[in-house]
């Protein structure tokens, strides 16, 4: 019998394939957490909530959005939503967490080009070299930190502890992939779940303008980007030496 999975999809890492796949094997007992829905209900409690903080408030929002569906026994769970100890151990510690990273600096760019290209925002700079001072900066570079501690590098009170936090709910997670090593990735997952998955290709970057490719910008540029992403370069580090990490 397959085992009940939580996906927890951090953005731009290649989750969105992945966790179609999964959605699909478990087709007839499977869900995700519908991101317009959220936003909605953060609108209507919190209409004033503006940057970081509207993010946060967003996935405690989420939280019981997830809480819902895990109470409700729904097999795979597959979203953007942070992962929430408390939930895992009281209602389903049976449930296995999977998760999928990326290079932090690639993520980070990704995600910034990824939002320039489909959510264009006239008060966000159009460039990556103006991007990194901004506020919206601190927190693409600890997204780890937000799905893994519930928390960003500039709104925590002890970044050490959420650290550890991180760290520790990293620990509880039965499958960690790599992007760079997918094909791994896959074959453990298939493992896990006991059930075939399907080969998909979603949310692929076009080519062109835009690249993720850390290799492709300044020395400069790279090493200020690797300032801003040293929370997540660090949880990266961790998770890929765990031996859950296919």
């Amino acid at each position: 019998m397959s085992p009940r999975l939580l996906y927890i999809h951090a953005p731009k890492c290649g989750g969105t394939s992945f966790g179609s796949s999964i959605r699909a094997a478990y087709a007839t007992s499977q869900s995700t957490i519908d991101l317009g829905r959220s936003e909605r209900i953060l609108k209507s409690m919190h209409p004033d909530a503006t940057g970081p903080q509207k993010v946060l408030l967003e996935h405690e929002v989420r939280k019981i959005m997830l809480g819902e569906l895990m109470d409700r026994g729904v097999k795979c769970i597959s979203a953007h939503v942070s992962y929430h100890e408390d939930l895992h151990e009281g209602l389903d510690p049976d449930r296995k967490a999977v998760t999928l990273l990326r290079d932090p600096v690639s993520r980070f760019m990704s995600h910034y080009y990824y939002v320039q290209r489909r959510h264009p925002d006239p008060n966000r700079p159009d460039t990556l070299e103006a991007f990194v001072e901004t506020e919206m900066a601190q927190s693409y570079g600890s997204t780890y930190l937000l799905y893994y501690a519930r928390t960003f590098q500039h709104t925590t009170k002890d970044l050490a502890a959420a650290m550890s936090l991180a760290k520790a709910n990293l620990d509880r997670f039965a499958l960690i992939g790599d992007l760079k090593r997918g094909d791994a990735f896959r074959k453990a997952l298939r493992n896990l779940v006991r059930r075939p998955l399907l080969s998909w290709e979603r949310n692929k970057r076009p080519g062109g303008k835009g690249a993720s490719n850390p290799s492709e910008i300044s020395a400069d540029l790279r090493a200020r980007i690797n300032e801003i992403c040293a929370p997540d370069i660090e949880l990266y580090k961790y998770a890929t030496s765990l031996p859950t990490c296919a």
